[in-house]
């Protein structure tokens, strides 16, 4: 292989992970290299993406040698390659695992839930090889026949970015959203990139003027800071102007401004500054690092309007530390202390976000069956997949209508019955019964 990828691939590993990885790498590109996936690519090329993917998440030498060579086991006398091959009998162990996933299905009517749940309770850490993987093929998957990209994005728009959201890879969830939202809906996604585009130039200018205008502002009080911007994806902002029923122009996070600083008191001043040379929306600052997200997301955020000669959108500003940052866009497996959620495995917010503490129920669990019949509960087919308007996913029994699911939202909370519901963006009586992946929304009444 070239040096410069194996260098990076082996970036900031000790000297004898980094030496072992080499091993492997070279092991697989002398029996990989020449055998051609249906993608194009050979299937050491495919190996050393997905290693890649997961060097954003992970430095563990075991995960990534098991990821490179796991397509050793496609070739005829694989398991008698895989045993000469310089992996572990853990990395093996793994590998084979990962290979037996390969034309694994889950959705909503999935026959190989059995599969799903012996695999990821005997070892949990194929859950994150699987979602590399997934990755990679959603990367790849226009060179595929349009009826199998459709079947793929809809799986993975179903079920494999509402995991990436639960396991905290927000990075990951993004791209695979986008590129299976442009497939499955090619006249909406392109609606939205030529708006996009109109705006383009403007919301640039707004970007740069407001960057160097805070920037000038932090710095005045010493607060040292990393600023960056993002736009918001083609299919998040989808789902807001279907969810919120507002016009592109009318989103408020569409532009957002990422002010990253040293500590946690620091994130607090920059907010101070921020609401002091700007014009807060009124009802729009959410602090999550006061109150983390349930799937642990840390953050401040607030929106400005609009302020004459620095910025002409309405413009979300999101304050965090480096730490939080890191967690925010490449997830859990950045992290180790995971526990005491076995004993919370009962509350909602634990349900809907089972797959982020997979890693901690895997590890506290008395033994793999108690796991298995955890996730059995949440993911056989006598459940759906149900969004509440914050883009917050909900497994519950069928069947529910949209009144029982904003009543479950209310944990029993004495409050009135709302005027109407909104779902998937249209108004609706209460009494209906949801589908799989419905958005729904309590309309208020107007006094």
């Amino acid at each position: 292989m070239n040096t410069s990828a194996s260098t990076l691939v082996v970036e900031c590993l000790s000297p004898a992970s980094a030496t072992h990885l080499r091993m492997v790498l070279d092991f697989a590109r002398t029996h990989l290299a020449g055998l051609r996936r249906h993608t194009g690519e050979s299937y050491f090329e495919h190996g050393q993406q997905i290693v890649k993917a997961l060097r954003e998440i992970t430095a563990d030498t075991t995960l990534l040698a098991a990821a490179m060579a796991h397509d050793l086991l496609v070739l005829p006398d694989g398991k008698a390659i895989m045993e000469a091959s310089p992996l572990t009998s853990e990395e093996r162990s793994l590998a084979h695992g990962m290979h037996k996933l390969r034309k694994l299905h889950i959705d909503e009517n999935t026959k190989d839930l059995d599969r799903v749940i012996r695999s990821f309770a005997n070892d949990s850490r194929l859950l994150l090889l699987r979602m590399a993987h997934r990755l990679i093929d959603i990367r790849h998957i226009r060179t595929l026949s349009p009826k199998r990209q459709r079947e793929i994005a809809r799986e993975t728009l179903h079920m494999y970015t509402a995991i990436a959201g639960r396991l905290g890879f927000h990075r990951w969830r993004h791209e695979m959203e986008d590129i299976c939202f442009q497939i499955l809906q090619p006249k909406n996604a392109a609606a939205l990139e030529e708006e996009f585009a109109r705006m383009s130039a403007v919301d640039m200018i707004c970007i740069d003027r407001t960057t160097a205008f805070l920037r000038k502002q932090l710095a005045s009080v010493g607060i040292s800071a990393d600023l960056s911007h993002r736009i918001k994806g083609l299919y998040s902002t989808y789902r807001k102007i279907v969810v919120k029923g507002r016009p592109f122009r009318e989103l408020t996070d569409r532009l957002a401004l990422r002010i990253i600083v040293p500590s946690l008191d620091d994130c607090y001043r920059t907010l101070g500054v921020v609401h002091r040379c700007m014009h807060p929306v009124p009802g729009k600052l959410k602090d999550y690092i006061g109150a983390p997200k349930e799937n642990g997301y840390r953050s401040i955020h607030t929106v400005v309007y609009p302020l004459r000669g620095v910025t002409e959108q309405p413009m979300e500003i999101q304050i965090r530390t480096g730490d939080m940052h890191a967690e925010c866009e490449l997830g859990i497996a950045r992290h180790t202390d995971y526990k005491h959620y076995l004993n919370t495995l009962h509350r909602s917010s634990v349900r809907v976000n089972l797959f982020k503490n997979l890693l901690t129920l895997q590890a506290e669990t008395r033994s793999p069956r108690q796991f298995a019949n955890a996730l059995r509960h949440y993911f056989d087919d006598g459940h759906i997949a149900i969004f509440d308007a914050k883009n917050n996913l909900y497994h519950m029994k069928k069947p529910v209508t949209a009144l029982e699911f904003i009543e479950r939202m209310q944990n029993g909370a004495k409050k009135r019955a709302p005027a109407s519901f909104r779902v998937n963006g249209r108004i609706v009586p209460g009494t209906i019964v949801l589908q799989d992946g419905d958005t729904v929304e309590a309309v208020s009444r107007r006094r």
